[in-house]
C-alpha cells in the first residue's frame, strides 16, 4: 500500500485558507486562497510578502506574522512566478484595509 503524500503547495493553500477563516470570517468568502492560484496577483488591499528562496523560509515568516497578529487577514505561501516589482521566489500574502 503506497502512502500518497500532499503536495506543499496544497498545505499551503489548506492552512492559508483556515488561517485566512479564522483571522476574518468577513473576508473568507471575497478572497481565497483558490483566487491566488488561478489570478497570481493579489487583489486589492492583500500584499505580497517575499520573496523567500526556500518554501521552509516562507513558512517561517507567514507564522511569525500570524502570532503576531497585526494582519487581519493571510494567505499561505505560495510560488509566484514574478513580474512587475516582484521577483519570482515564495510569498505569503498578508490584507491590509
Amino acid at each position: 500500500m503506497k502512502t500518497r503524500r500532499l503536495h506543499s503547495a496544497v498545505l499551503a493553500v489548506a492552512l492559508g485558507a483556515s488561517v485566512l477563516a479564522s483571522a476574518a470570517p468577513a473576508f473568507a468568502g471575497t478572497r481565497t486562497s483558490t483566487a491566488v492560484a488561478t489570478a497570481g496577483w493579489p487583489a486589492p488591499d492583500w500584499y505580497l510578502q517575499g520573496p523567500y528562496q526556500t518554501l521552509a523560509d516562507c513558512d517561517l515568516a507567514f507564522e511569525d506574522a500570524a502570532q503576531n497578529g497585526q494582519y487581519t487577514g493571510l494567505v499561505g505561501c505560495h510560488w509566484f512566478r514574478g513580474g512587475g516589482p516582484y521577483l519570482p521566489g515564495f510569498y505569503y500574502e498578508v490584507y491590509i484595509p
